[in-house]
């Protein structure tokens, strides 16, 4: 029994198909191969969305028009973001919070912020880390080329 699905024993009665001998039991065993990458393929694109859960918490939407996009950036201590780019934009932070910012060049550097501190930036690629030990919680409004 394979994920509660009853597999009957092997059928190993020789069949003639245009001028090949084959066993019953191979078309099963064939369809049962069927079954067995559909299932990794599915278990495959749930990890996958799971991951892509996961960082969409740390990231989240709460508005977003043709003009501009508004991000929640939340990030435990010692929580991690993967690499990911902004247009130009503003970021307000909510808490204080230090966090090492890594750009695609490679290069990092530690921010310390307080609440209300206000920051402009550039279009940047980059992925960040909560060096710090309080939560990291920011509104980040990027701006929409016209």
């Amino acid at each position: 029994m394979i994920a509660g699905v009853v597999i009957p024993a092997r059928i190993k009665t020789p069949v003639t198909i245009k001028g090949e001998t084959r066993r019953k039991g191979d078309a099963m065993k064939n369809g049962l191969a069927l079954v067995v990458v559909a299932l990794v393929g599915f278990g495959t694109c749930a990890l996958l969305t799971a991951l892509s859960s996961q960082e969409s918490q740390k990231l989240a939407v709460k508005f977003e028009n043709d003009r501009v996009r508004v991000l929640e950036l939340r990030l435990k201590p010692g929580e991690a973001e993967g690499f990911h780019s902004h247009p130009q934009y503003v970021l307000y932070a909510l808490t204080n919070y230090r966090v090492k910012n890594t750009a695609a060049d490679g290069t990092s550097k530690v921010f310390k912020r307080e609440v209300g501190d206000v920051f402009w930036g550039e279009p940047i690629t980059h992925k960040g880390e909560n060096v710090g030990d309080t939560e990291v919680r920011a509104l980040i409004v990027e701006l929409k080329q016209r």
